[in-house]
């Protein structure tokens, strides 16, 4: 089921306050969605609302962080993150480098699956070279029960329409520049949380090291330990390998 969107103003304050609620018009129904959302479960149409909400007022670093899970995963072809409180800090690129924004939500569709919606909505704003104007397409992969959102994966289509010329590739070129020290952050969480999940499975050991702890037979009351080179062994491996995943990552960044 498809539902289209009626163009929807937006007032908005300085202070990101005073949006209207999004008006949605479904092919022959008189109430707004009303066939769109009783396919789905109450907790993901309440997601739904919070995410056009905050798409209709251009809402980046001061989105609502209630309709994302905490462990959701982000990409949108530049920038990679996982988590919702990172939302706040990574999603700044249109308030730090786009004037004159508007957006407006297009379409609304959940085919086949119940926990998988697709919003289409239209950016246009200004950069320094002009105007510009995107498509994107927002995928969102919801839990059915809380209705907090898994994935996150949205599409930037320069409409060349839309655009003044040079300004697209501009758009693009500061979309990858924006990116790129975050991502390169992000890498860095992820070697550091491996780094802690091999540090933790080796303190988990320290509990059998008495084992290795043995009475000296000529002397009751003397003992020795005996060196298992084997766990160092692995720990010096298990680094090795974590050097390489993150140059890995980082190369991967970089291209």
């Amino acid at each position: 089921m498809i539902a289209r969107l009626a163009r929807s103003r937006v007032a908005r304050a300085s202070n990101g306050e005073g949006d209207e609620e999004f008006r949605a018009s479904v092919d022959g129904l008189r109430e707004p969605c009303d066939d769109f959302v009783c396919k789905s479960s109450p907790a993901v149409e309440n997601t739904l609302k919070s995410l056009i909400k905050d798409i209709n007022a251009a809402r980046g670093t001061n989105r609502s962080a209630a309709p994302y899970s905490p462990d959701v995963t982000y990409d949108d072809g530049a920038l990679r993150f996982a988590g919702s409180e990172k939302y706040k800090r990574y999603c700044s690129y249109i308030e730090n480098n786009l004037r004159q924004v508007t957006t407006r939500v297009t379409e609304i569709s959940m085919e086949g699956s119940l926990d998988v919606a697709t919003v289409k909505w239209e950016l246009n704003a200004v950069n320094d070279i002009g105007r510009v104007g995107v498509d994107v397409t927002a995928t969102y992969k919801m839990n059915l029960i809380t209705g907090r959102v898994l994935e996150h994966r949205e599409q930037w289509v320069v409409n060349p329409a839309r655009t003044d010329a040079q300004a697209g590739a501009l758009l693009e070129s500061t979309r990858k520049a924006h990116a790129l020290p975050l991502n390169a952050m992000e890498v860095a969480d992820e070697a550091k949380k491996k780094f802690r999940e091999i540090s933790k499975s080796f303190a988990s050991e320290d509990d059998q090291e008495n084992s290795n702890i043995y009475v000296d037979p000529n002397d009751p009351m003397k003992f020795f330990q005996q060196d298992d080179t084997s766990k160092t062994d692995l720990l010096q491996l298990s680094l090795v390998a974590a050097v390489i995943y993150l140059l890995t990552k980082v190369f991967q960044v970089l291209n």
